[in-house]
């Protein structure tokens, strides 16, 4: 069976039905996207203020270049 090459990124944006203008309130979601598409509803973590969201897609961004380069 072939192996897939999936691009993964993460996505920072603001939550469904909020106003993302305060950067304090939990108003943001990180989505993990396979090939610019999100696969899984279950790759949303929503409920995050701007920073905790930048934080969380960049140990995860990190993470994946550590995996990747051995």
């Amino acid at each position: 069976m072939p192996e897939e090459n999936n691009n993964v990124s993460y996505e920072i944006r603001v939550s469904k039905g909020r106003t993302g203008t305060d950067p304090e309130a939990p108003d943001w979601e990180v989505a993990e996207l396979e090939n610019g598409v999100l696969k899984d509803n279950a790759d949303i973590y929503d409920n995050l203020t701007l920073a905790e969201a930048e934080h969380i897609a960049g140990m995860w961004t990190k993470k994946k270049e550590e995996a990747e380069a051995g």
